[in-house]
């Protein structure tokens, strides 16, 4: 119907519970808040206390009554303190919450569909998005809970003079919330659109980054300052529109509050003119309304931001969701007879690469998948990693469509040895283990068969030696060495390489392929552009891949 409003998308119900386990953790900073707003209330009663006996020339009451007043004001030092203390572990239990289920949601994607998208997207969810988050809903809340316990004290102070007083404070209250609240919906689209602008922006420097090389040798330092500076400015613009879509709101909303104030303060005049409340009774009157005041004022302020930050939250969901969701029932149990392409094509986008590409792959074979850059090698690899699926055909593990594997149980018996290696700035040895448990006899002879032991024998400290930066301390042979090291070491019945032996000198290379080729019991399916004339035999098949097909060579 014309004119309807579009509903609006509900929060995914894990994130909201995630964010109800965030919010709980507030509950700490409730205590200090309360004992603040309790000693305020004591304090300001007790000057008005004051007030009135020193009017009325009552001295010696006045004298009993400073010891106290000076004792409520030293309090106010550690409990400040306490609610600082609060206050910072609420938003920080509140981050790792929300940043511990968005790390948990990004290694559930499927792995083509995370590779399709760019990584800074990732980033700027977890660095620009999650900033928004903190600053806009978490600290709105604390901010919206500490000034509603100091008016819910300027309720009780003016109780104290009169019950009217305090009802006439409280009414106009719950109208200011409400409207506040609703006044946020309208700066959802700019949130939005903000958060879009972070995420393109992010892409954008970290494409630029990563291609520092390129451009300081080809000169293009003028034309990409120039680019960064046109896009810095329409990010710069985008929160320049957001600021004034609030600024607008805050505006009306002033507008509207500053009617009750102005009601407010009426009231008390009119009250203390009558001779209804002593002069002590007319400060009470200011500072509870004061108090009430400022939380009307916050209210005006968070509680729009709060609203708004809802379309972030949905973006950030959007990037974390599985747009195909294969059935997986069976549990892989290894591979006990072959492992058969059929008819299998893959492309990406508009160029494909594999094309009913049909071979076979016989358990505990040793296979070397050769050809042309760009021909399909490592695409076959990443099939039978699970990384995509086939657009056509399917890849047969002992009969069984690999569509319907679990990941868990079949990367339980799968290696990998990819040219990029990651490395934790951890020990030489949980680089190796990867932080499993393994005899020393079992990791010492994956050094050795990964050509490693020169490298251990150089270092005082052996496998306690410290890796750092992700391997910045090692050589690209050393990094490529410790990946094989961990094939090695994982024991699992499927082992792929590839191009595990592009960073080694030929004759390590030699070594290790031929130490690689003696493994019984293990399938292993090696993807290189070096083919070793000597070593090439050894092989039980050699595939070409070129013009989407694998067709079995003849090196003998």
């Amino acid at each position: 119907m014309a004119g309807k409003k579009e509903e609006r998308k509900p929060l995914p119900p894990d994130l909201r519970k995630s964010i109800r386990r965030a919010r709980l953790h507030l509950l700490p900073a409730f205590f200090p808040a309360i004992l603040g707003t309790l000693l305020n209330i004591y304090l300001t009663i007790g000057i008005k206390e004051i007030m009135d006996a020193a009017l009325a020339g009552d001295l010696s009451w006045v004298k009993a009554f400073a010891l106290p007043m000076a004792l409520t004001l030293l309090l106010f030092i550690p409990v400040d303190l306490l609610s600082a203390w609060a206050k910072g572990f609420y938003l920080r239990r509140a981050n790792e919450i929300l940043k511990g289920r968005y790390i948990d949601r990004v290694f559930a994607k499927n792995i083509s569909e995370f590779q399709d998208q760019n990584l800074a997207l990732y980033l700027s969810n977890i660095t620009n998005d999650m900033n928004s988050v903190e600053q806009r809903y978490f600290l709105s809340i604390h901010e919206i809970m500490r000034q509603g316990l100091s008016a819910l004290g300027g309720i009780i102070i003016l109780y104290s003079v009169s019950w009217a007083t305090a009802l006439l404070a409280f009414i106009p209250g719950i109208i200011v919330s409400i409207f506040a609240a609703r006044s946020g919906r309208g700066l959802e689209r700019h949130e939005g659109e903000r958060s879009d602008f972070l995420k393109d922006y992010t892409i954008y420097i970290r494409e630029v980054l990563s291609a520092f090389r390129i451009i300081r040798s080809n000169a293009l330092e003028g034309r990409i300052k120039e680019n960064f500076r046109e896009r810095s400015t329409a990010v710069q613009q985008k929160k320049f529109e957001l600021d004034k879509a609030e600024s607008r709101v805050f505006v009306r909303n002033n507008f509207f509050f500053s009617l009750l104030v102005a009601v407010l303060l009426t009231a008390a005049m009119m009250t203390a003119r009558s001779g209804f409340i002593t002069t002590g009774g007319v400060i009470l009157l200011i500072n509870g309304y004061s108090r009430i005041i400022g939380a009307f004022f916050t209210a005006a302020e968070r509680l729009p931001q709060m609203t708004s930050v809802r379309p972030v939250f949905l973006r950030m969901e959007e990037a974390l969701e599985n747009r195909e969701e294969a059935l997986e029932t069976e549990d892989y149990k290894g591979l006990h007879q072959e492992l058969l392409f059929d008819k299998v094509s893959f492309s990406y986008g508009e160029n494909k690469v594999l094309d009913q590409a049909s071979f076979e792959i016989k358990k505990g074979g040793k296979y070397l998948m050769a050809g042309p850059s760009g021909g399909g090698k490592s695409t076959v690899l990443r099939l039978i990693r699970k990384y995509f699926n086939p657009d056509e055909g399917r890849v047969l593990i002992d009969g069984a469509d690999l569509r319907s594997v679990t990941r868990t149980s079949y990367y339980e018996d799968l290696a990998n040895v990819e040219q990029q290696v990651f490395l934790f700035d951890d020990s030489l040895r949980n680089n190796l283990t990867l932080f499993k448990s393994y005899t020393e006899e079992e990791i010492m002879a994956a050094v050795r068969g990964a050509g490693l032991l020169p490298f251990l024998a150089a270092r005082p400290e052996g496998l306690d030696y410290k890796i750092e930066d992700n391997g910045q301390n090692l050589s690209g042979g050393e990094r490529a060495r410790i990946a094989i090291a961990r094939g090695l070491i994982a024991r699992a019945g499927l082992l792929l390489l590839d191009e595990a032996f592009a960073s080694l000198d030929e004759e390590v290379a030699r070594g290790i392929e031929k130490t690689l080729l003696e493994l019984e019991g293990v399938t292993l399916i090696s993807v290189s552009h070096v083919i070793f004339s000597d070593t090439a035999p050894l092989y039980d098949g050699v595939f070409e891949v070129k013009r989407g097909q694998v067709i079995l060579a003849d090196y003998s």
